[in-house]
């Protein structure tokens, strides 16, 4: 979910959080008033007692965010390895898992920001700190009790800095109106973390683009303790390789290209969009509709150039294979037309009512020095309005750049041994991995190039199981 998600999820969070707070309020009114009906000597000012509603509305948001918007779908998992989140990030070149770090952190502001108003003695940074830390790591831990969350002492680090940035931020406001004039120290103080995360960020930015290749999302952001694991190899692995071939795909990664395709898609078809695009993962989501008031949605998935076009309760009763063969001839034009279809594709009718064409026959991509199609195209026609029912685009153009050096596979084996490839839990001691063959095939990365990767098939505990290492050694 990026930060437009984020921000559209807090629209009811905050609802249901204005009525609680209100709720909580009124419960300490009742028992400041009982309090002092006793004698009590503390007196809670009107200031104290709105920044108190403040701090409990953040806290009912923050809860809904991070907890009870979840299904308890976590089962006890913990992440003790400080900024994993940096290196996924990288990997993964993922701008959303970037704007999380940050949300992480602004999440947190407003409670450093709004402790110290509540009194002087809560000014001093120890308490704001502790007080932060505790808010935070209790989160964590029920997140950890409810299975709402990960135990994650990256999302604690970020929360507490967001805290620490708040608390920074009015000290030097508190500062500038007690002296009646900018005091620059406090501002400097205040500045000091940003400025370091914008460095950092910038940093990673300009070492990105300084690379010839992008990132691959299947190395991990912390190597498998493999100590604790029993590896063991059941098949020759060669010491040599030859270099191999690598290609690139214009519309990997390419938000522009996603957005260019909703547009022909749209002139073609009569459609109106209908908001905004919305991000999930790698996946951009697109809502149209026809004249008719026919609803159409588009996804389109970054890391793989893949698409689809649905009409939504579209009508497909088996047309006769003459329209069939009419709708051909219309999609076929189209598809050409706009530089969808490439040459040499193969059309068959699948099903009696499918139109499918599929990419040529295929070739060692290892060793050959042309561009690659693979993939195919799959539609479903509607015989009651222009549009379709369905498209669902697969067809992937790999243009040759190269050829490479890559790792042979004796040396890729090397790094399964070391633990450096992805898994989704980590071993357990006495686990027993078995490596029983391997080959060669591609993946993009994450500035769209066809880069070569070494698969190896086996088995875990006597499961099957499979794990990905680039093959390029200096990628």
């Amino acid at each position: 979910m990026d930060i437009k998600g984020i921000l559209s999820a807090i629209a009811p969070i905050a609802l249901f959080a204005l009525v609680a707070v209100f709720v909580a309020i009124f419960v300490l009114v009742l028992i400041y008033f009982i309090y002092k009906k006793r004698n009590g000597k503390r007196t809670l000012t009107k200031g104290q007692f709105f920044v108190s509603f403040l701090i409990l509305g953040w806290f009912v948001v923050v809860m809904g965010l991070t907890t009870f918007s979840r299904g308890a779908q976590f089962e006890g998992l913990f992440n003790f390895r400080l900024f994993s989140g940096y290196v996924s990030a990288w990997h993964n070149w993922s701008l959303i898992e970037f704007q999380l770090i940050i949300f992480n952190m602004l999440l947190f502001v407003p409670l450093g920001f709004l402790l110290p108003l509540l009194g002087k003695s809560i000014r001093r940074f120890m308490p704001v700190l502790l007080l932060s830390l505790a808010v935070t790591v209790g989160i964590e831990v029920f997140q950890l009790l409810t299975r709402r969350g990960i135990f994650e002492l990256d999302d604690i680090l970020h929360n507490t800095i967001g805290s620490i940035v708040g608390y920074l931020v009015v000290m030097a406001i508190l500062a500038c109106l007690e002296r009646k004039q900018v005091a620059l120290i406090p501002v400097f103080k205040a500045m000091a973390i940003p400025l370091v995360f914008t460095a950092v960020f910038s940093g990673a930015l300009f070492a990105y683009h300084t690379k010839e290749l992008g990132n691959m999302s299947i190395r991990p952001a912390v190597p498998q303790n493999m100590k604790q694991v029993k590896v063991e190899l059941s098949t020759a692995l060669p010491t040599t390789a030859e270099p191999v071939s690598l290609y690139h795909n214009d519309s990997i990664h390419n938000v522009d290209h996603a957005r260019e395709l909703g547009s022909l898609l749209s002139e073609t078809f009569g459609l109106h969009r209908q908001g905004g695009m919305r991000t999930e993962s790698y996946n951009r989501y697109f809502h149209y509709q026809n004249d008719a008031g026919a609803e159409y949605s588009l996804i389109y998935q970054l890391d793989q150039g893949l698409w689809s076009l649905r009409q939504d309760n579209c009508s497909n009763p088996n047309p006769p294979k003459k329209t069939l063969l009419e709708q051909r001839a219309r999609y076929e034009k189209w598809l050409r037309s706009m530089g969808l279809l490439p040459t040499g594709a193969v059309f068959s009718i699948q099903d009696e009512h499918y139109l499918r064409w599929d990419a040529g026959n295929p070739t060692d991509i290892t060793k050959s020095n042309a561009d690659h199609v693979s993939g195919g195209i799959l539609i479903t026609p509607s015989i009651e309005t222009d549009g379709p029912c369905e498209i669902l685009y697969f067809m992937n153009v790999n243009n040759y750049v190269k050829k490479v050096d890559i790792n042979t596979p004796a040396q890729a084996y090397e790094e399964i041994e070391k633990g450096n490839f992805e898994r989704y839990t980590d071993y357990k001691p006495g686990d027993h991995l078995t490596v029983e063959s391997y080959t060669l095939t591609y993946m993009y990365d994450s500035k769209g190039y066809y880069q070569p990767v070494y698969e190896f098939k086996g088995t875990v505990n006597g499961e099957k199981w499979s794990g990905h290492i680039p093959a390029i050694s200096s990628n």
